[in-house]
């Protein structure tokens, strides 16, 4: 809540869409971006031919579930999913991961990208319990950060 005090204060340009407000860094429109996807981040720096997109990765560094991958019980091979599952979660799968979906493998996994990225920095980690709170952080975040209210 402070943080989001703090960020309305400093009279913010508000956008929507990562890849949007990103371009909008690169184009010189605006002058920092904050809470884009890690990911998307690290995608359109790979492309930013003229090497201005910077990143930072700020403390306590915020950490979401993201991918919610699981087997039906009802799936006719099951077992076939677990090993997929089990597959995405090994160094190998995490690697492949990391190559095709930049900066995609799992921060719990060390030697991802995430994890090296993070390794000795504060996180704050959003895991089920916060999930199922998410619409009362919203609701707080967006009275703090002054937004006008639908009538």
């Amino acid at each position: 809540m402070d943080f989001a005090r703090k960020l309305a204060a400093q009279d913010p340009v508000w956008g929507r869409g990562h890849t949007r407000m990103i371009s909008s860094v690169i184009n010189g429109d605006v002058v920092a971006v904050a809470g884009t996807n890690l990911g998307s981040a690290k995608k359109a720096q790979l492309k930013d031919r003229s090497d201005i997109l910077g990143m930072k990765i700020i403390e306590p560094v915020p950490i979401r579930l993201h991918e919610g991958n699981s087997v039906l019980n009802s799936a006719e091979y099951p077992y076939a999913g677990l090993l997929w599952l089990e597959f995405q979660a090994s160094p190998e799968g995490q690697k492949i991961i990391d190559q095709h979906w930049p900066l995609g493998g799992s921060i719990l996994l060390p030697g991802s990208a995430q994890s090296e990225l993070t390794r000795g920095k504060k996180l704050s980690l959003a895991d089920w319990n916060h999930m199922q709170k998410i619409d009362d952080y919203l609701k707080q975040i967006v009275e703090a950060l002054g937004f006008p209210k639908a009538k």
